[in-house]
């Protein structure tokens, strides 16, 4: 396995993390919320979805796909506990799954960044050819 194969995978693995993470929260304390809870629910079908690119042939969208789902999820938060909120839900403190969530999302974004740039680099080599033996 090359080195943007698990970067690949890592990714993969971080975003079904935070798609978890969200479908959880939504299950215990979301759901009530006005757009939010539906927020949460789109959250972890993307990340499904996403994380199902990744690991088949989809995978420069899947990449891309996964870093913005992330990095909109680490905007969100961050307007959500500012005293105005989001959609007005104030996240009132920085629970274990937040923080848990917001890791996995910068976890994510580098992993699948850390893949772009070696896919790219992997772009620009000669592929090497199997030798036939005799």
């Amino acid at each position: 396995m090359s080195s943007a194969d698990a970067l690949r995978y890592a990714g993969a693995v971080l975003i079904l993390v935070v798609g978890a993470i969200h479908l959880q929260q939504y299950a215990v304390l979301i759901k009530d919320v006005p757009t939010i809870g539906e927020l949460f629910l789109l959250n972890a079908a993307g990340a499904a979805v996403i994380a199902a690119m990744l690991v088949t042939g989809v995978r420069l969208l899947g990449a891309v796909g996964g870093i913005l789902l992330s990095a909109g999820a680490v905007v969100s938060i961050l307007i959500a506990r500012t005293s105005g909120g989001l959609f007005e839900y104030v996240e009132p403190a920085l629970r274990t799954p937040v923080l848990l969530s917001v890791i996995a999302e910068v976890a994510a974004i580098l992993a699948l960044v850390a893949y772009l740039v070696a896919r790219r680099k992997d772009e620009g080599r000669p592929q090497s050819r199997p030798s036939v033996s005799q």
